[in-house]
């Protein structure tokens, strides 16, 4: 299980990174919770395909689509 963590942070990481790079800024707490509440492999590679089609309006607009209580 623990090499499972740390390959999702890994990619997780990377996710913010290229999020970051679209946008050209440092996410919001909601952005990043956004990514890092994803755990499953087959959610992060679903966010990972989208982020790398997405222009920064759209991005901005899916990172903040989660509302979280």
């Amino acid at each position: 299980m623990k090499n499972n963590e740390k390959t999702v942070n890994a990619w997780q990481d990377k996710i913010l990174v290229d999020c970051e790079r679209i946008l050209q800024r440092q996410l919001t707490d909601v952005e990043t919770r956004f990514v890092r509440s994803r755990e499953g492999f087959t959610a992060l590679e679903m966010i990972e395909d989208s982020v790398s089609e997405m222009n920064s309006v759209e991005l901005k607009a899916y990172l903040n689509s989660d509302h979280f209580g």
